[in-house]
C-alpha cells in the first residue's frame, strides 16, 4: 500500500510473538512521520478571497464537564470528525470546533458543593481525624 511515496505494506514472517505489534508500531511511526511532514492536521486562516472556498462547519452535543464520556461521545464525535477530515479532503475550508459544555444545573449544584466544602474544612483543608476502633 502507498500514502505519498510511502509503502506502509511489508509482510514479517519471524516466530516472535511482538513482530506484528512491532510492525504495526513501525507503520504508525512511518504515517505520523509522514503527516507531519506533510501538515496534514495543520490550517492556515482563510485569505482575504476566501469567499470563493466552500464552507464546512460541523459540531455535536459537547459533553459536560462534570459527566463521565461514555462509548457514545466517542461515536458522535468520530462521525463528525470523520465528516470534518472528508470535506477538507474536498477542498472545502473546514472547521470543526470542540469544547464542553459548562452551562446549567450540573455544574451550579457542582460548584455550591464544593463552595460547601471549602467552608466546611477550610483552605487548605483540614479534616477531622478519625479516631481508630
Amino acid at each position: 500500500v502507498f500514502f505519498g511515496g510511502v509503502v506502509f505494506e511489508e509482510r514479517v514472517t519471524m516466530s516472535n510473538s511482538f513482530a506484528r505489534r512491532d510492525q504495526l508500531l513501525d507503520i504508525q511511526r512511518r504515517a505520523q512521520s509522514l503527516w507531519e511532514s506533510l501538515k496534514v492536521f495543520e490550517l492556515d486562516a482563510p485569505v482575504a478571497d476566501g469567499a470563493a472556498v466552500p464552507k464546512f462547519i460541523c459540531s455535536f452535543p459537547y459533553p459536560y464537564m462534570n459527566g463521565f464520556l461514555h462509548v457514545g461521545h466517542a461515536f458522535t464525535f468520530s462521525k463528525t470528525e470523520f465528516a470534518t477530515g472528508y470535506e477538507r479532503l474536498k477542498g472545502k475550508n473546514a472547521l470543526f470546533p470542540f469544547g464542553f459544555h459548562c452551562t446549567g444545573m450540573p455544574i451550579q449544584a457542582c460548584a455550591n458543593k464544593l463552595k460547601a466544602e471549602l467552608e466546611q474544612y477550610g483552605t487548605p483543608p483540614k479534616f477531622p481525624v478519625e479516631e481508630e476502633s
